[in-house]
């Protein structure tokens, strides 16, 4: 009798393990990818030199943001809803390092806060998301849909300045495309190999008091992307429009693309094309958002809007399996950038390399420098914002990065 109760114990045992082994192979545990709460995060830091950091063409030396990422927390999560319908959320902070401040304007979950339905027939989500234009040119940038690091400060510096960047080296990025939207509502789908975004921030209704500006209407952005990748090619990319009109209807339009050509597993080549036109007097169309930093992009006096023509190449290749060296060349012609017919280039290349001491860890030394012409050198970076009358700026960062 004592046998027989030990042998069904051991059969119960056994049972509740092959239970919670079957369990566990079809729904992931909390904490792991694909599990209903799955925290995970980056902080990047580096040591950081750039002439010409503030409007008095002070030399900045301290610690900064780091060069590939904004430091983060997240939590994320996805929920199993039968069939192939899934619930899934991304609530997103950023962290700056050198001070322990929250980034983006204080919020809490300021880099990206959104809940939505996943499927066989693509995602939609609905909260603080990226733009779809700003990853779709991303895919042809070497620093990817983000954009890296490299002319953002945030870093508290002893003297009092906290500017966004008198670095230009990609600060473009931010002000003529946007990187995430408030009150978004965006779809994503593939198929078979095809990738079609669509985003919206919804504004005043069309039709009703006040909206008078057509299919866009004030404070609103609408904007989408078609790409194309494949495992059986080595070329991928994307196209991307996107308009937005602000509280007294002027317009921002842009367009652009991105392509990567693999070389092999770990070794590509980018390209990247942006073009962005602003009228008059545009101003940001949202204060918690990363778009449009400075309220006068234009610049004082201009009856003609800012236009821009930007193109980035890049090359990221492993000379050593676990040592990554990336180069960046960009290149910004500015139209109407202080007032109207005042034209202006800006010329920067980028430097770095990066040493994976393992996947989650790495250290890396970068340098880049910026060349202002004509109306840019009378501009800074800003686009009459903030008249800094230098011609160049040099920047380079020592910095490790840790992802978990």
């Amino acid at each position: 009798m004592k046998t027989l109760r030990v042998l069904v114990t051991v059969l119960v045992l056994l049972a509740a393990i092959s239970f919670v082994a079957g369990a566990q192979s079809t729904t992931p545990a909390i904490g792991q990818p694909g599990s209903l709460l799955e925290p995970y995060g980056v902080a990047d830091v580096a040591l950081r030199a750039s002439t010409n950091s503030d409007v008095n063409g002070n030399t900045y030396f301290g610690l900064a943001q780091g060069l590939f990422n904004g430091s983060r927390w997240g939590l994320r999560g996805t929920e199993d809803l039968g069939g192939s319908l899934k619930a899934v959320y991304t609530l997103e902070g950023g962290v700056i390092i050198p001070s322990g401040q929250i980034d983006q304007q204080g919020q809490i979950f300021g880099r990206q806060a959104w809940v939505g339905l996943k499927s066989d027939y693509g995602t939609l989500t609905f909260g603080r998301q990226y733009g779809v234009f700003t990853q779709a040119v991303g895919a042809g940038d070497v620093f990817g849909a983000t954009h890296g690091n490299a002319s953002y400060f945030s870093s508290s510096a002893p003297n009092g300045n906290n500017y966004e960047t008198n670095d230009a080296v990609n600060a473009f990025f931010e002000n003529y495309t946007g990187l995430r939207w408030d009150q978004s509502i965006t779809y994503v789908g593939s198929f078979s190999g095809v990738n079609i975004s669509v985003q919206a921030m919804p504004g005043m209704l069309p039709g009703t008091s006040g909206a008078t500006d057509g299919y866009i209407d004030k404070n609103a952005m609408i904007g989408g992307s078609i790409g194309y990748s494949s495992n059986d090619i080595p070329i991928s990319g994307a196209l991307g429009v996107q308009e937005e009109a602000d509280q007294n209807y002027n317009h921002h339009f842009a367009a652009g693309a991105g392509l990567k050509y693999a070389l092999d597993s770990t070794d590509n080549i980018y390209l990247m094309y942006i073009y962005s036109a602003f009228d008059s007097g545009f101003l940001r169309i949202n204060s918690n958002d990363s778009e449009i930093k400075f309220s006068a992009v234009t610049g004082a006096g201009s009856s003609v809007g800012q236009q821009d023509n930007v193109v980035n190449l890049g090359v990221n290749y492993y000379v050593l399996p676990a040592l990554n060296v990336i180069l960046s060349l960009y290149f910004d012609y500015g139209q109407n950038v202080v007032k109207t017919g005042d034209d202006g280039e800006r010329y920067s290349g980028l430097l770095a390399v990066d040493y994976y001491f393992s996947k989650d860890f790495d250290a890396y030394i970068g340098a880049w420098y910026t060349q202002f012409a004509d109306a840019f050198e009378q501009a800074g970076v800003n686009g009459g914002d903030e008249f800094a009358n230098y011609s160049s700026v040099f920047s380079a960062m020592m910095g490790v990065r840790f992802r978990f």
